[in-house]
């Protein structure tokens, strides 16, 4: 079995590539630890043997908690978050230090789940941001592909419909609306027709699109689980998406204003740059469309770079500072904490998108 530590507060300088951790480095040049680009699924993640990367952030750490046991004690005392995987990389779950468990917060958080007044304003509020991200993706394509009023028109229908919800299952209607009008203009902004998709499918993709879609979104959802538990907050409570088995609800709220201007922006690059094509992708018995191993690794760059590229994330609210993703998670939740205990979701601050000029 792996371990697999999540280096918040650690970075990787982007002249030349060099982690700065201070005594934690030392240890682990000791020890010889691999470094990984991506901790979603060890299957997609690219080795390296040193610290120079190049440039290329680091998004954590592989042990292997046989062979490396008293290490990984060590590192569990720096940091709060670590993932189990079997050998052949599918995920066995987590744990986090009790140091970061806050019960009275989680009592409130899972107290307001059920009232309907805070789950609609906050419903409210994600998919409008979610839809504005969405629409500010679209307004950039311009030199890619015409998109006309009408086009758009199930996106800004539904933007101006959301004054009337009044639930939050009237929120998740127009947010389907404005999605299916969404995916089929994103799909004209994709230059090889042999790479074109015609809506969206996720379980399983249909198509090598919305796999690397799958795949990124994937990424963005791991990180956002470990942020939650960092903030004593519980993944599995949400407001907007569902109580259910197995699924971290507050996560996949928070994920849903960073789908459009981090993975579904680097996804259409990375196709129309020429680079990927339909052999990079194979069925399997299912239907389903997964990336190879060469593809999955080079996504996992190109995301991992979106991921460290410092951007102001809450320019919208005034803050013209930017922030890599790991800071934006954290500011972002503590903006969530702050809802949670007064109560009052309009203090939650989603990320909503403004193009510089």
């Amino acid at each position: 079995m792996y371990g697999c530590v999540s280096l918040y507060n650690i970075f990787a300088k982007e002249a030349g590539g060099e982690v700065c951790a201070g005594g934690v480095a030392s240890l682990l040049l000791q020890h010889s630890v691999r470094v990984v680009v991506c901790c979603d699924r060890l299957d997609s993640v690219d080795f390296v043997d040193s610290f120079k990367l190049g440039g290329n952030p680091i998004l954590g750490w592989i042990i292997d908690c046989a062979q490396n046991r008293n290490l990984f004690f060590e590192l569990f005392s720096h940091f709060s978050h670590c993932s189990y995987y079997s050998d052949d990389g599918h995920y066995f779950g987590s744990t986090s230090s009790s140091e970061y468990l806050n019960p009275i917060r989680q009592k409130q958080q899972a107290y307001l789940t059920d009232d309907s007044a805070f789950c609609l304003e906050w419903a409210c509020r994600i998919v409008e941001a979610k839809i504005r991200n969405s629409l500010t993706l679209l307004d950039s394509l311009g030199s890619l592909c015409e998109l006309t009023e009408e086009d758009t028109k199930g996106l800004r229908h539904s933007l101006d419909s959301l004054r009337y919800a009044e639930t939050v299952d009237m929120v998740l209607g127009f947010e389907g609306n404005a999605a299916k009008s969404y995916f089929k203009c994103l799909s004209k902004a994709v230059v090889p027709e042999e790479l074109r998709f015609s809506g969206r499918s996720s379980r399983p993709p249909k198509d090598p699109f919305n796999s690397m879609l799958s795949f990124g979104y994937s990424v963005l959802y791991r990180n956002i689980i470990g942020a939650i538990e960092r903030h004593g907050l519980h993944p599995y409570f949400a407001f907007m998406h569902k109580l259910k088995l197995g699924h971290a609800a507050l996560a996949s709220d928070l994920v849903e204003d960073l789908r459009a201007p981090l993975v579904d922006k680097t996804v259409l690059e990375f196709v129309n740059s020429g680079e990927v094509g339909p052999d990079d992708f194979e069925p399997n018995g299912a239907g389903a469309i997964y990336m190879k191993r060469e593809i999955m690794r080079r996504l996992t760059s190109l995301l991992s770079r979106t991921l460290v590229k410092g951007q102001p994330f809450f320019s919208a609210f005034g803050d013209k500072k930017s922030y890599g993703f790991q800071v934006m998670l954290d500011k972002k939740i503590v903006s969530v904490i702050a809802g949670i205990e007064k109560g009052d979701a309009s203090l939650y601050t989603p990320f909503v998108w403004e193009l510089e000029a």
